[in-house]
């Protein structure tokens, strides 16, 4: 019995979740998988024609690049890095854009386990004062990641995503203080 994938209805709850991610950073929201997997819901949903990714995952990406015409390059060229946990290695050759060009940074998604992790107290828009919960990664890990992101507009920006198909966001706007 084949099932059929309405890719445009997905990618819109999915992209909607992903704003709201980023907007209420520490926050958690489902996504909808695709393929079985999460990361390539968010590769089906973020990738096309202009776009490059890296990839250090077990899905088959020959299906994404089908459907997305996307580019897979080096993780330092790369807008998108798809990952199958996260990695200082990564985070350090992520590209965090220039001065004149600050979009062209890279943004990190990574897969974890967003029920554990270092419990860190965040602050910065889309958070009332202060918020704390933990994020699935290492305290040297956040070290990089603030120094990656000491000078706004400059930065990357990072997706937790779990294995129950759920994700959080952390924009490069969001000053993290590991407690």
């Amino acid at each position: 019995m084949s099932t059929n994938i309405d890719i445009e209805l997905l990618n819109r709850n999915n992209f909607r979740n992903c704003l709201e991610a980023l907007a209420r950073p520490g926050d958690v929201f489902p996504i909808k998988p695709f393929a079985d997997s999460s990361l390539m819901a968010m590769a089906a949903m973020l990738l096309y024609s202009e776009v490059s990714f890296y990839q250090q995952a077990e899905e088959d990406w020959n299906m994404i690049q089908a459907l997305t015409n996307s580019k897979e390059v080096a993780a330092k060229e790369a807008d998108y890095l798809f990952l199958n946990s996260p990695l200082e290695k990564h985070l350090l050759e992520a590209k965090a854009g220039d001065q004149q060009n600050p979009e062209f940074s890279a943004t990190l998604i990574c897969c974890c386990d967003l029920a554990s992790g270092t419990g860190v107290r965040l602050s910065g828009p889309g958070i009332d004062g202060t918020k704390e919960t933990s994020l699935p990664v290492t305290t040297s890990f956040l070290r990089l990641l603030a120094q990656k992101n000491n000078h706004f507009p400059l930065g990357v920006d990072m997706y937790f995503i779990s294995g129950n198909n759920t994700l959080c966001g952390l924009p490069r706007t969001t000053m993290v203080e590991i407690l």
